[in-house]
C-alpha cells in the first residue's frame, strides 16, 4: 500500500451484522439488499458475496447488474430504475436481471416482450418514478406476458421521525394494492427502523447495511455497526509560529506557536471540501480538528503538544470512534454522500 495513500477499511462482518438487524426488525419480510453505487462506496462485489443470505439485490444501473453476474453472483438482481430501451432490455434478459417498471415508456417496450421478472412501481406521493395507482389493473394487464414479482413504491419522508407524510404514502399504497395478492415492498432503511407499518413482504434496506443512520436528525443508530473507516497518513509535520496562517485563503491563523500535521487526503479522495475548521479527526484516539481549508490532495490539522505523532502514522477521518454522522453534520451533508463520494483512487481494505 503506498505510504501516501488514504485508505478505506471495510468491515464486512459489520455489514453482515447490519443485515441481520434488518432481518430481525422485520422477521417475516424478505430482503432486497440495496447495493447500488458500488454498495454505497463499499465495493459491490465483496459486499454481495458477504450478503449471500439476501433474497435479492437491488441496483440502479444495468452495468452494476452485469458486474455482479460476471463476478458469479447468482442471487436475484433487480434494476431499480429499470431499462431505457430495447437494447438494455436484451442485455438485462441475457444476464437474468429483474426489472422495476415505472413509466409508460417502459411499458411500451415490455408489452412487445415476455418472460421477464417485473416489479411494478406505483406513484404514492414522491412524484419521482412510478405509475398512477388508478391505472394499476390496466398496467398489470399490459404486463401479462411477464412474471409479476410484486408491487412497490418509495418513501419520500421516512427520514423524518414524524410520521404523517409517510402514513399518507402508506395509505395510498395500501388502498391501491390491498385487494391484490402480489408481494408488496415499501420500506427502505428509514421505514424499517422508524415506521413499522411500512414493512411488507419485501423490505429494501440500503444505508443501514453500511452502519449509518437513515434519519435526517443524523443521530447514529446504536444497534448498527459502522462498516467504513476512512484513514489517511501523516506526510509532514510543520512547526509554525503564532500568527502564521495555513492553507488556501489563509483562513486559519495560529493563536500560539503550534505544530501542524499534513494528511494525504483531500476532496479528490472524497473528503468534503465544505468541512469547516471545527471538523474533528482522531489522532491516536484523541480528537483534533482541521486547520484551514481542505485541498485537493491534502488537509491540515492542528496537533497538541502531547501528541506523539510521526510521519506515516494514520489518522481517522470517520468510522471507528468517529461517527460518519458527525462529519456529515459538520459538512452540511448526509452520510450517503460521504460514503458514495470516496474516490476510486482510495484503496479498499476488506476485513472480516
Amino acid at each position: 500500500m503506498p505510504v501516501n495513500s488514504a485508505l478505506a477499511e471495510i468491515d464486512l462482518t459489520a455489514i453482515a451484522n447490519n443485515f441481520t438487524k434488518a432481518q430481525s426488525t422485520a422477521p417475516h419480510s424478505k430482503i432486497m439488499a440495496v447495493i447500488k453505487a458500488d454498495a454505497y462506496g463499499h465495493g459491490i462485489v465483496p459486499v454481495a458475496r458477504r450478503l449471500e443470505a439476501a433474497d435479492a439485490f437491488g441496483v440502479a444501473r444495468l452495468d452494476e447488474g452485469i458486474t455482479l453476474r460476471e463476478s458469479g453472483i447468482k442471487t436475484p438482481i433487480t434494476l431499480l430504475e429499470g431499462i431505457l430501451d430495447s437494447g438494455e432490455l436484451a442485455v438485462a434478459r441475457q444476464h437474468q436481471l429483474d426489472l422495476v417498471v415505472h413509466s409508460d415508456h417502459q411499458l411500451a417496450i415490455l408489452t412487445r416482450e415476455s418472460g421477464l421478472g417485473i416489479w411494478l412501481k406505483l406513484e404514492t406521493g414522491m412524484h419521482r418514478l412510478g405509475l398512477p395507482a388508478s391505472r394499476l389493473d390496466q398496467n398489470l394487464a399490459q404486463l401479462k406476458g411477464h412474471k409479476i414479482l410484486g408491487l412497490m413504491s418509495h418513501l419520500a419522508n421516512a427520514d423524518k421521525r414524524e410520521a404523517s407524510a409517510t402514513e399518507s404514502q402508506l395509505q395510498a399504497f395500501l388502498n391501491a394494492t390491498r385487494s391484490l395478492s402480489y408481494d408488496k415492498s415499501l420500506a427502505n432503511s428509514a421505514g424499517i427502523l422508524g415506521h413499522p407499518g411500512t414493512r411488507a413482504d419485501w423490505n429494501r434496506p440500503g444505508v443501514m447495511l453500511y452502519g449509518a443512520t437513515p434519519f435526517a436528525d443524523l443521530e447514529p443508530v446504536s444497534s448498527l455497526r459502522a462498516a467504513m473507516t476512512l484513514t489517511a497518513p501523516v506526510i509532514a509535520i510543520n512547526q509554525i509560529r503564532k500568527g502564521d496562517t495555513v492553507g488556501y485563503g489563509s483562513i486559519w491563523r495560529a493563536q500560539s506557536d503550534s505544530r501542524i500535521a499534513i494528511l494525504a487526503i483531500g476532496y479528490a479522495d472524497g473528503y468534503p471540501r465544505e468541512a469547516p475548521m471545527n471538523t474533528p479527526v482522531l489522532v491516536n484516539g484523541e480528537r483534533r480538528t482541521l486547520a484551514g481549508r481542505v485541498s485537493m490532495d491534502m488537509l491540515t490539522i492542528e496537533l497538541s503538544e502531547k501528541d506523539g505523532v510521526a510521519v506515516g502514522d494514520s489518522v481517522v477521518l470517520w468510522g471507528k470512534g468517529l461517527p460518519i454522522e458527525e462529519i456529515s453534520r459538520c459538512a452540511g451533508t448526509i452520510p450517503y454522500t460521504l460514503m458514495c463520494g470516496v474516490a476510486k483512487r482510495v484503496p479498499r481494505n476488506y476485513v472480516t
